[in-house]
């Protein structure tokens, strides 16, 4: 039994030196079903309610000024529906079904919060959702592991500055909060960064993906803030629309954070077979 076991060092040598074996060709198939075209081809009829949803707030542009329910439910249709697609991925381990349960929690924290921000009354509140909602995306993306501070440094720089602009315009407890959600929201950044790893084998676009969410809705937030407190905004409408795409984008990229990867990686291996000589 002994004499047929083979170490991954032994594989990958008798590979250099032109042996078939099918784990000779796993790498190519992983770094396939890595690629941003299969996981668009794979998950892209799944998302097809959140793009409908998402039009339809566009289209129906219900206006700040007249805070209803069914403005609610609209800015909420998009969210929910990231909520539904990430529900339908099916974890293949305990760290997959943790993460996928932490980002379930974010976007269901995060409707809340979009339901309560149609108010002003109770912008308080939403706020205080969505700060509970990144601490739910940072378990998901794990606090320190990898750390790389280099990043954290960059992110919680930007977010300081931001920060002193609006700063001497706060009142004393709005200063204060404004503060906590700057570190939180900045935290989730860095760590969805730090998670990205650029080495072909341990590659995976889905980390690009939270990356790429967790900054924008830091750029989102930002020009809300500036926008509220600052007066600085584009003109028109343009304001608005930048904000709701650039955060329903942000949250259309955690989502698919959490698509399940093997999953992938499975299906693709069900349509090709290892080349032989």
């Amino acid at each position: 039994l002994q004499d047929h076991q083979e170490t991954a060092m032994d594989k990958n040598n008798k590979c250099r030196n032109g042996v078939n074996y099918e784990s000779c060709y796993m790498p190519t198939v992983v770094n396939h079903t890595t690629a941003p075209i299969h996981v668009f081809k794979n998950v892209a009829p799944k998302l097809v309610p959140f793009t409908k949803f998402t039009c339809i707030y566009f289209v129906a542009w219900t206006p700040y000024e007249n805070p209803n329910l069914y403005a609610a439910l609209i800015k909420c249709l998009p969210v929910l529906a990231l909520f539904a697609f990430v529900w339908l991925q099916h974890a293949t381990n305990y760290e997959e079904s943790k993460y996928r349960y932490c980002i379930l929690l974010g976007l269901f924290l995060s409707c809340v919060g979009d339901f309560l921000l149609i108010w002003n009354e109770l912008f308080g509140y939403g706020v205080w959702f969505f700060g509970c909602a990144h601490i739910a995306y940072i378990c998901g993306f794990g606090w320190y592991k990898p750390l790389n501070m280099r990043v954290g440094f960059i992110i919680y720089a930007l977010g300081i500055s931001a920060y002193l602009l609006v700063l001497p315009v706060l009142p004393k407890l709005l200063a204060i909060l404004t503060g906590m959600y700057s570190v939180i929201i900045c935290t989730a950044a860095w760590r969805a960064i730090a998670r990205v790893e650029f080495t072909w084998e341990v590659w995976k676009w889905t980390k690009l993906f939270a990356a790429i969410g967790t900054v924008l809705f830091c750029i989102s937030d930002t020009m809300i803030v500036l926008s509220m407190y600052r007066g600085w905004s584009l003109p028109g409408n343009f304001q608005r629309g930048v904000v709701m795409s650039t955060y329903y984008t942000a949250q259309l990229g955690i989502a698919l954070s959490a698509v399940n990867h093997q999953k992938l990686l499975m299906e693709s291996l069900a349509l090709q077979k290892p080349h032989t000589d």
